[in-house]
Order: structure tokens, then sequence, then C-alpha cells
């Protein structure tokens, strides 16, 4: 690598720039940098693997030291744009609490500071490195998350039992819930395969970028992680049944825990073997290539040995005849390699010199002024929008009528608005309805979950899986009200191992507007995701039929109970009436999902 470093030292006072924006950084970047943290450590995190991530961006920066020796260092003020566009995004990002695009703010930084302190030129090197750093960046919401997990989440519990059943465990799968002879486990989204997916993704496209080979080799390389994380989560889960089945459920869990160690091993063991079959050249100056070198005559810088040198000698003699005493065969030796330099030293050789301090430091010292300039603004320009409260539980009516019936809530219900501890902390509402009403003609289930619009959502045909049951849509039926027409989703309830089916009906409120579809509300997070929230809470509204039975006098009472509760509560729902503020529901002490393994 050029040599950065020089024979005058470099003051202390040289560092005061560099240290100052590092200070301004991770002031306007604390926020996000804590969200990144409990992101990376909460239980079942999808992004425990970002840990590694600056340890595979090292390497990468490392593997490129020659091309970087070989070209041309100069610092450029183009820079300066990505910097200022960065802070830009980052004042919308924090107006809109928007930790997303926050996130990429940074990178915009990263990037612009690469052309500020070390040119275009090495930017364009450094590039794949510098957005590596995105796989640490938890850039997907977790409601996206959900939609894209479960079919995963279902083909893992799927391949799982198969195996299970072929190495003679009797196992039976119910959604997501395996059950064998002494052990029940439940596929839940943490062990889906999503997250060995992320997680495997992040490794085998490092692994990609140092193996040496050619691009379709790489990308073959890398696009193997779908299928390799599939299978390998499946057979991870498989192990766990099996500790749990001939050991104990604390074994399995136990095992469970430290089995993602086993995942990276065989992870890396596959696509080192892949990239052997694909005859990669070398992984970080390993060969992957078993080819025997061939073998080539002597040339001038091979040694040659002493029968050859006596040989050449006897052969002078007879043509030379006595004039061949004064001549002699040295022996010829190949030339001797130059010393390898410890890493260590070549790491030490990299460090910037006096010169290169000096030459850098008005591009630090812009970068100040223009974070500093951010710091100081931030406070007026970040304002977020106030946030509204959802509907209290007081505003939903205990008891209504509605077509000359009268539909009265069950509050002796032990869960009555409350959920069990592990569902509220899955969902995290603002406000739970949770209530059984009940007339002269029958009785429905309420559920209302009311949050911000990228936390409320909830995907009852995916919950509805989880809990060994399936949703299946009907119709989109328009119910007339007093306050106007809304469009609910008409689906029906059954559970796998039960015959009955129960009509359901549920439709979303978000920007004070009714959706029906789970794709119309993923639209609205996405722009939510990008753009923020207006403040104004969403909501989600489920009734289930208590009766079983899918006939028109079961659909008739359901229409007539929610055209009964939209009266009472529409306005409120819609923000044409002001909800009352309330404290977050506390949940019971009980657990209702499956534990997870």
């Amino acid at each position: 690598m050029q040599n950065m470093q020089s024979t005058e030292r470099v003051p202390l006072a040289a560092w005061v720039p560099f240290l100052g924006a590092a200070v301004l950084i991770f002031m306007l970047y604390w926020n996000t940098f804590l969200w990144w943290w409990r992101e990376w450590t909460y239980p079942g995190s999808f992004y425990a693997h970002a840990v590694f991530v600056p340890f595979f961006v090292a390497v990468m920066v490392w593997r490129n030291r020659e091309r970087l020796a070989a070209t041309p260092w100069q610092p450029s003020w183009v820079g300066i744009v990505p910097v200022l566009l960065a802070m830009v995004v980052l004042m919308l990002a924090k107006r809109s609490d928007v930790t997303v695009v926050q996130s990429l703010s940074f990178m915009l930084l990263l990037i612009g500071g690469a052309m500020l302190l070390l040119g275009l030129a090495w930017t364009r090197i450094l590039l794949f490195p510098l957005f590596f750093l995105i796989m640490m960046m938890p850039l997907v919401p977790d409601q996206l998350i959900n939609s894209i997990a479960f079919p995963i989440q279902l083909a893992s519990a799927n391949i799982a039992t198969k195996l299970l059943n072929a190495i003679t465990l009797s196992a039976t799968q119910q959604g997501t819930v395996i059950q064998l002879e002494n052990y029940r486990m439940a596929v839940e989204m943490p062990c889906s395969g999503f997250k060995t997916l992320i997680s495997l993704m992040t490794f085998s496209a490092a692994f990609a970028y140092l193996v040496e080979a050619a691009n379709w080799k790489r990308w073959t390389l890398f696009l193997t992680t779908v299928p390799l994380s599939l299978v390998i989560n499946a057979l991870r889960i498989t192990l766990i049944g099996v500790v749990g089945e001939l050991f104990s459920s604390k074994a399995a869990s136990a095992f469970h825990d430290y089995s993602g160690f086993i995942v990276l091993v065989i992870a890396f063991v596959f696509l080192f073997n892949f990239a052997r079959v694909l005859r990669c050249e070398s992984f970080l100056g390993v060969p992957l290539t078993d080819e025997p070198e061939e073998k080539a005559g002597p040339t001038h810088g091979d040694a040659v040995s002493e029968e050859n040198v006596r040989q050449a000698e006897e052969e002078l003699k007879e043509v030379l005849g006595s004039d061949a005493q004064d001549w002699k065969v040295e022996e010829v030796s190949r030339p001797v390699p130059p010393p390898t330099v410890p890493w260590w030293k070549e790491l030490l050789a990299m460090r910037p010199g006096a010169a290169r301090v000096r030459q850098v430091q008005p591009f630090v010292i812009a970068t100040c002024a223009v974070l500093l300039l951010t710091l100081g603004v931030q406070g007026y320009a970040t304002r977020p929008p106030k946030q509204l409260p959802p509907i209290a539980t007081s505003q939903v009516p205990i008891e209504f009528t509605v077509n000359g019936h009268t539909w009265k809530a069950d509050t002796t219900q032990r869960d009555f608005d409350r959920l069990p501890r592990d569902v509220q902390e899955v969902l995290n509402p603002s406000r739970v309805i949770n209530r059984t009403y009940k007339s002269a003609q029958g009785g429905v289930q309420l559920f209302i979950t009311a949050g911000n619009g990228r936390k409320v959502f909830h995907d009852p045909h995916t919950c509805a899986l989880g809990s060994n049951a399936r949703v299946m849509d009907v119709r989109v039926l328009d119910i007339p009200t007093e306050h106007g027409t809304i469009r609910v989703q008409e689906s029906r309830y059954k559970y796998i191992d039960m015959p009955d089916e129960f009509v359901l009906m549920f439709f979303y409120v978000v920007e004070d507007q009714v959706v029906q579809r789970t794709e119309q509300v993923r639209n609205r997070m996405i722009w939510q995701m990008l753009m923020g929230d207006s403040g104004k809470p969403s909501y989600f509204i489920r009734a289930t039929q208590l009766m079983p039975g899918t006939e028109e006098v079961y659909r008739q009472q359901m229409i007539e109970f929610l055209t009964g509760l939209w009266n009472a509560i529409g306005p409120i729902l819609t923000g044409k009436q002001e909800a009352r503020y309330e404290p977050p529901p506390v949940p019971t002490n009980e657990t209702l999902l499956p534990q997870n393994q």
C-alpha cells in the first residue's frame, strides 16, 4: 500500500477536527445507534449477526490494499454533496421519526466522508465494503418481516417434520407446531428461517466477495443462500426435535440457544466446498483447487545438482584439454525472494503521516461545519407531529342497541380488554379491546388493537396458522352505517383438526381511512416507513362469530353487530371525534403462545 507514514510526527492538535467530527456524528445519530443496538441484542433478533459485519468489512478493505497502493490518493470536494444530502435526509427522518431512513442517511454520510478524505478513486474501490455495512442496519420493519418470513416458517416446519419422520421419530405438523410423542415445539418467527436467511446472506456475500473467482461463480455462491438457509434451518429444527424427544425439553432449549453456531459452521463448510466444486481460485489466500503443479525442466534460475556440476566439468575438460583446469561450473541459485512483511507491520505502515493529515484537515473542518449547523437547526426542523392517542377502552360501549337488538359485553371475563403477556409483546399495541358481546340472537368475540401505523399491523391469516387454524377469505362486504358505508373483509375461520367453520370479519383503519386487504395496509406501511406517519393512530378490528357455522343467519348477526359498533366508535376511529388519553394496556400473567423453540 502507498506509504502513508511520514518521518514528521503528527501533533495532537492536528487530530482535534477529526475528534470533533466524530463527536458531532455521535450526537446526531445517537438515537439511531441506540435503535441498532436494541435490534441487535433483543432475544430472537433478526440482526444478531450485525456484530460480525465490521470484521468482514475490515477483511474486505485489507484484501484491496494492493489495489489501493496502486491507485492515486486525492481527497475530493465532491464528497460534500452526499454529506449535505445526508443531513437533509436525516432532518426529514427525525421529523417523521423513521429510523430506517436515518440509517440510510448514515450510509450517505459514510460515502460522502470517504469521497472527502480518500478521494473518488479510493471510494470506488471501497464501495462494496462501504455498502456492505447495510447488512448491520435493521432496514426491514418487523411487520414486513412477518409477511415475508411466514412462508419460510411453514416450509421449515414442513421439512423438519419430514426429516423427523424419516429418522423414525413420529412427528405431525399442525401449522407451525410440530408434535412428537414426548415433545412439542413451535417454529416461531425467530426460528422461521428468515433469521437464518438474513445471517447467511450476510455471510455468503462476504464469502463471495473474498473469493478469487469469476463474477458468475461469486454470484452463484451468493444465490445459493436462499435454498441453503431453508435446508440448514430445517435441519436445525430437526436436531432440536431429536434432542427434545430423546432427552428433555430443557436439553432442547439449551441446544436451541447454541445451535446458531452450528448453522454458521455448516454454512461455511458448504460454501467452502461448493467454491471448490466451482473451481474458484482461492479464499483469503487459501487455494481452493487441488491441481498439481506442472513439472518444468531446469531453468536459468534452478539450482544445479552436484552431479550435474561434475558432469559439466568433465565435458569441459574433454573439449578444452589442459586449459579446462581453471574452469569451474558455479552453482546458479534461484533469486532469493524478499522477506515477507508481517501483517501488523504492514498495517502500521498505513498510518497517515503529518503531510496527509494537514492535507485532509480542510475537508474535515468543512464536514464539522455542516454537522454543527445540522445540530443547531435540528431542534426547529425536526419537530415531529403530535401523537394522538388511540380510542380509550371507556369510549367503546359496554352495551349498545341496533335494529332493536341489544349487544352487551361480558365484563367478568378474565382477559377483558387485556392480552396474555407473550401475545402483547408480539403485537405491541397501544390499546387493546378484547371482549365477548352477546345478544338474544348469539354472540361475537371482538378484538381491536391500536397504535402507531407501523406497529399495529396484524395479519389474521398468519396468526391463525400459528394457532393451528386457518383463515380463508370469501369476499369484501359493504356494510351501511350511520356514518357511511364501511367495507370489511369477510372470511372463514377453521381449526385444522376440527370440521366446523366460523364467520370472521375484519378491517383496518389507517390514517383515518378504512381498508380491508392486508396488501393495502402493507403498502401504507411502506409509505410510512419512508415518510413517517401523521401521528394518527391506526387500528385493526376483528369480529368472530361464537357459533360454528356459515349460515346466513350468522352472517347477518355479524353485520348487525359491526353496524352498531361502528355507529358508536366510527367517528373516533376516523378522527372525527377526539379520543381520550388512557395508559397503555397491562397484560395478564398468562402465556398463550407455545414455548418458542
